[in-house]
């Protein structure tokens, strides 16, 4: 009998496990079959998005770049040779003049060398004349006579050389200008070749602008060209200008190329060396360039920016390179052929490939 009562508690059990497996199978597949349309029209949704025309920017397109005034005549002006200072008359903002005196060493030092190279001249000069009457009597041999030439000409050597490093124991302006710095002082000891003055011309044919192009600017500009010169000194005033020279070389790792820009006729009433101001250069060719709005672009990286256009409804991620800015749009140099319009509005939240409408 208990044999029997087992059997059927078995034979429940398996019954009721049964009806769940059924229940739970049921609940998966409705469940599965109700989803399954929500995820369809979740696959089909498109972004609404708006698109603007590219338009053709055709022109002289200028550059504008902030620039340093300096003078491209600058002394650093030492003695020849090494001493104290003794006197030294200008300072630093003084105008000076060609040929002025502006400091001297003292020159205990350089008159005993001189004196002595003198002294040493006088002496080779006397054995030369020496030896040589006792040649012309066959007193002496040749190669004495020859020993006291040459003695007596790197004597006159040496006394030309302490001569003229006493003539370059003070210091003259070289040109008409203004001290810019002074390096050092009376009572200090200058060694040979040390700049004590830095002096720079102030001529109006001295003051030209420095200024760093990015490449693809630099490329554009020719000696020559023309250019609007705004200084903040002079706040509303423009000055005209000229390109003169381009350098070969970048600046220091920094990227750009130098370019000089010099006044072409009417100066300020007043400079100096640091001035700032802002440059406006206008290279002769004229460049054509595709234009599309600035909020078009996205994941802009120095030139290079994307973009996306609409085809067959779908967004296409277009790679572009940046030509100029342009205010409210920007000139694009490669990237846009063969596409009349880019998405603005909604650009930001698009992948590559996703269903748009406008």
């Amino acid at each position: 009998m208990k044999n029997l009562n087992s059997k059927a508690m078995n034979k429940l059990h398996l019954f009721l496990l049964l009806i769940a497996l059924t229940g739970i199978c049921l609940f998966s597949c409705l469940h599965s079959t109700k989803r399954q349309p929500a995820r369809s029209e979740e696959v089909g949704a498109a972004m609404a998005v708006r698109l603007e025309p590219v338009t053709t920017f055709d022109g002289r397109s200028s550059v504008r770049v902030h620039a340093v005034l300096y003078s491209e005549r600058e002394a650093k002006l030492s003695f020849k040779t090494g001493g104290v200072i003794r006197d030294a008359s200008v300072r630093e903002g003084d105008a000076v003049h060609r040929g002025q005196l502006l400091a001297t060493v003292d020159p205990e030092e350089i008159a005993a060398q001189v004196q002595q190279a003198e002294a040493g001249l006088a002496k080779a000069e006397r054995d030369w004349q020496r030896v040589r009457a006792l040649y012309a009597d066959t007193a002496a041999t040749l190669e004495l006579y020859q020993n006291a030439s040459t003695a007596y000409d790197l004597a006159k050597r040496t006394a030309e050389i302490a001569r003229f490093n006493r003539r370059y124991s003070e210091i003259r302006s070289p040109i008409d200008g203004v001290v810019a710095r002074q390096l050092l002082f009376p009572g200090e000891i200058a060694g040979p070749g040390q700049p004590v003055y830095v002096v720079i011309g102030t001529e109006a044919k001295d003051w030209a602008f420095k200024a760093g192009l990015v490449d693809r600017d630099w490329a554009r500009v020719v000696v020559g060209d023309s250019a609007h010169i705004r200084l903040d000194a002079y706040p509303g005033t423009h000055f005209s200008g000229v390109v003169t020279r381009k350098s070969a070389v970048g600046a220091n790792g920094s990227g750009t190329f130098e370019v000089h820009v010099a006044f072409r006729k009417e100066l300020p009433p007043s400079l100096a060396a640091g001035l700032v101001g802002g440059l406006t250069l206008f290279p002769e060719g004229r460049s054509t360039y595709p234009t599309i709005p600035v909020e078009a672009l996205v994941k802009v990286d120095g030139n290079k920016a994307k973009a996306f256009a609409v085809r067959d409804g779908h967004a296409h991620a277009i790679e572009l390179d940046i030509a100029q800015l342009l205010g409210e749009r920007v000139a694009i140099a490669h990237g846009l052929e063969g596409i009349d319009a880019v998405v603005t509005t909604g650009a930001m939240y698009l992948e590559d490939g996703d269903p748009v409408r406008h």
